[in-house]
């Protein structure tokens, strides 16, 4: 990890304007009844080291570093563009509501995702129920019942880290999330490593 440095401005075409609504699922939801099922990724002490390091360094919320990944992620997987997520756990008990922004790459680089995903959680008021199909869950599950089409669980396993995705089948092929789960270390080391402190 290297020492962050406070960004002047964040421009980017996906901030200044209105962004595109990202569509993450492979299917629109029809009459059929979900059915659900879980990729689980390998618990890595290598991810908790560098998420907690980058969390004090920078002085955010872990849960904050974790939704501006899933932004790098949905982007190399799904393209550019906003999407609907709720964000619980961490210092949130409640459905955080959020628009998240999703690139692929620069020129929305770590900073910037990590600026968005700063900025919109900051924002975001506390609701008793979901709002989005998307659920980020931060810490032990909380989440009884499966209420979203895609819920990103990403929780400590003692001295590690554990992401796991579970995923409404009739909405989402496993290939799909599977490629999602392979890209989420690689984007969160991203944020981690290169990433200035949000304004």
């Amino acid at each position: 990890m290297v020492a962050p440095h406070i960004a002047d401005e964040v421009r980017h075409p996906l901030v200044a304007s209105a962004p595109v609504t990202l569509e993450v699922f492979d299917r629109p939801a029809g009459g059929v009844a979900p059915s659900f099922d879980t990729v689980r990724t390998s618990p890595s002490s290598e991810l908790i080291v560098e998420l907690d390091a980058a969390a004090e360094w920078l002085g955010v919320q872990p849960e904050e570093i974790l939704l501006a990944a899933l932004g790098r992620v949905f982007g190399r997987t799904r393209g550019d563009g906003a999407v609907s997520v709720d964000v619980t756990g961490g210092q949130r008990w409640l459905h955080h509501p959020v628009s998240l922004l999703c690139a692929a790459a620069v020129p929305m680089g770590p900073t910037e995702l990590l600026q968005g995903a700063h900025a919109a959680l900051s924002d975001a008021p506390g609701v008793a129920g979901p709002q989005s199909e998307v659920l980020l869950e931060v810490g032990p599950a909380a989440n009884q019942a499966a209420s979203h089409a895609l819920t990103v669980h990403v929780h400590r396993v003692g001295d590690a880290l554990q992401a796991d995705w579970s995923y409404d089948t009739t909405r989402l092929d496993r290939y799909s999330v599977e490629e999602m789960a392979e890209q989420f270390p690689l984007a969160l080391i991203e944020i981690t490593s290169d990433a200035a402190a949000p304004l």
